[in-house]
């Protein structure tokens, strides 16, 4: 990996930031504790109301969409999670850090070890290698429905707990993780692993399923939901170091976007990771011209993905003249 320069590093030098105005990052860059805990409020009532949709059509076929609906509502939490990381989600650092491993804990995600993988992200957008979160453009149906389901994301999840738990990170870990945060990643690693297992004991002595019916399963259920919005976020885009190209904003509509709290505009948060969530709305207003990948929506973003990926198919096995 190359010397980091302020954004990017010498090798992937990122752009586009430089287009924002002064007074305005300025501005948006105020850090306040109301809208997080407002779109946290929200968050659990969403939670609560889809726990109990999930609650009373138990016995029925109805289940299944409570589930997805419930499970949709958990894997959103990725995104106080990801805005914690940042510790932009509240004015106070302890709001931060306590909603941030809430969210973590409940998404099984590690906190500070996503913080580092994700900081890695931010510092290589879309570099084929050293980009920890690159998602490949997909090359058939196959690859875009695995991509989807999110099949090879629950088997790096437990390899990353357990070399987490064991203490032995791999090259590419020891990349991102700083050596002084090693024995923190670890040590949250493990005591992540001690709640699970207390989950799961309690769960036996007390012959109990609601851990499994009401987080586990609609957990599970919900990741193909978050492999599409995190998908949607960059493949396609550019493979380059511009801001402004290599990473997608998407047009949801409002609902989704306070649950997923402001995370659709997700090149203006990569152009200022300093921005809180709750100024990205402003943000798009002005920067919406300068932007160069725009979806109208997730299901047009993968409409495009797929055309593309057919497209590219045909290309690669016409006959050639």
């Amino acid at each position: 990996m190359g010397t980091q320069i302020g954004m990017g590093t010498e090798a992937w030098p990122l752009s586009g930031s430089e287009r924002i105005s002064k007074s305005s990052l300025k501005a948006w860059r105020q850090r306040k504790n109301g809208p997080g805990l407002w779109h946290l409020a929200m968050h659990l009532l969403a939670l609560m109301l889809t726990g109990s949709f999930v609650y009373l059509s138990l016995g029925t076929w109805a289940v299944v969409l409570a589930w997805l609906m419930h499970g949709t509502v958990i894997v959103l939490l990725f995104a106080p999670l990801h805005e914690c990381s940042h510790f932009t989600a509240f004015r106070s650092r302890w709001l931060n850090y306590a909603v941030g491993v809430f969210a973590a804990v409940v998404t099984i995600r590690p906190f500070f070890y996503f913080k580092w993988r994700h900081a890695a992200h931010h510092t290589y957008t879309q570099h084929a290698e050293n980009d920890p979160d690159i998602i490949p453009f997909p090359a058939s149906w196959k690859a875009y429905l695995l991509t989807i389901l999110g099949v090879t994301y629950w088997s790096k999840t437990i390899g990353t707990y357990w070399r987490g738990i064991t203490g032995r990170f791999n090259a590419i870990e020891l990349g991102f993780i700083p050596a002084t945060e090693i024995r923190r990643v670890c040590w949250e690693i493990r005591l992540t692993a001690l709640v699970y297992v207390l989950v799961a004991a309690a769960s036996i002595v007390l012959q109990s399923w609601a851990a499994l019916t009401y987080w586990l399963l609609p957990r599970v259920m919900g990741e193909p939901v978050l492999r599409a919005i995190r998908m949607a976020e960059h493949t396609g885009a550019e493979e380059s170091p511009n801001l402004l190209t290599n990473t997608r904003t998407t047009l949801a509509n409002p609902i989704f976007r306070a649950l997923y709290w402001n995370m659709p505009f997700h090149a203006e948060h990569h152009l200022a990771t300093s921005v809180p969530f709750h100024a990205l709305k402003r943000m798009h207003a002005e920067m919406r011209r300068d932007l160069g990948c725009i979806g109208s929506s997730y299901w047009a973003v993968h409409k495009q993905i797929v055309v593309h990926m057919l497209l590219n198919r045909r290309a690669n096995t016409s006959p050639r003249v």
